[in-house]
């Protein structure tokens, strides 16, 4: 699919999933026509001259619940997945809300509960980093409800965790993962039946969470699921570079850690973050891991997780 944008009068710079958006916006004077595969989802936006991001005036608004002045382009063959419910769709079931008082990361903790047969049933549970964003953008509850309607996973127990200093809590932070499993854990364990492992799933930063508390507890988790894994990150980094660190999790599996754990890797083959993704999926394949790491062709943003979800929601579900 050929992409030919036209330029507003005052653009100087291109937003865009191409371009990492505010790490490497690029020059209008460097924009030329691109190909995009049919089956993309891109975003993008403009910078004034004053700096500040903008919309494409003749753009389609992308929904972005982060960026109201990012537009998409929609390629020919992009769908959204099968089951991923619409954004009006209510969950059958009920969302409750938890209280705890931390002794690791302080009083007045939450997280959020959600069992789509019922907490009574037996099912496998799945913590979920950056719950409110899985809860509300990536449509969890309902699809868990279709997904379990259509036989493709078992009754499962979500639970969903709320981070309050998300870059502090999710980035190696072992207060954060003493509380998940001295805390959190056992408390939902308490509410809902929960069968085999536990099973962790997170997004970007999320995800480097779900995979920094899976080797650094190990035999108490399953599985781990991670979307556009934010892999770029080692523990040691000053400043802790997004685009550019020292990819612990690649040197740690590179040394045999986690082969007790199943691993599910989803990135966009539009965002930044791909080559790492690849780094990882050719040392999972190496080390003998089990795994599954799949690509599609969008960005960093929910668009892409939520398409992604049913197929993580399945492989989490297993076993």
């Amino acid at each position: 699919m050929e992409v030919e944008l036209k330029v507003p009068s005052w653009a100087t710079h291109l937003l865009s999933d191409l371009h990492g958006w505010r790490e490497k916006p690029l020059p209008v004077s460097e924009l030329e026509p691109f190909t995009l595969p049919d089956d993309a989802w891109f975003e993008y936006a403009w910078l004034d001259a004053d700096g500040r991001p903008r919309p494409d005036p003749d753009g389609v608004p992308a929904g972005n619940p982060w960026w109201d002045h990012a537009c998409r382009i929609a390629g020919p063959r992009w769908r959204e997945a099968p089951l991923v419910p619409s954004p009006a769709t209510r969950s059958a079931g009920r969302l409750r809300g938890h209280r705890l008082d931390s002794r690791h990361l302080g009083p007045g903790r939450r997280h959020f509960t959600y069992s789509p047969a019922g907490a009574a049933t037996p099912g496998p549970l799945i913590l979920v980093h950056d719950g409110k964003g899985f809860w509300h953008h990536g449509r969890c509850g309902p699809l868990a409800d279709a997904l379990l309607a259509a036989e493709r996973i078992p009754p499962v127990h979500l639970v969903f965790l709320a981070p309050e200093r998300r870059s502090a809590e999710y980035a190696f932070n072992a207060a954060h993962a003493a509380y998940v499993v001295e805390e959190v854990l056992p408390d939902a364990m308490s509410r809902m039946r929960a069968t085999g492992r536990p099973r962790l799933l997170g997004a970007s930063l999320g995800a480097l969470a779900a995979a920094h508390l899976a080797l650094g507890r190990p035999g108490i988790f399953g599985a781990v699921g991670a979307l556009s894994g934010a892999f770029l990150i080692g523990p040691d980094d000053d400043p802790p570079d997004p685009f550019a660190g020292s990819e612990w999790l690649l040197d740690r599996l590179r040394a045999g850690a986690g082969r007790d754990l199943r691993w599910h890797l989803e990135c966009g083959t539009l965002e930044w973050l791909l080559p790492a993704h690849r780094r990882l999926e050719r040392a999972l394949l190496a080390s003998g891991h089990e795994h599954l790491c799949r690509t599609r062709n969008v960005g960093h943003n929910w668009t892409n997780w939520r398409n992604a979800l049913p197929g993580v929601l399945e492989f989490l579900s297993e076993g």
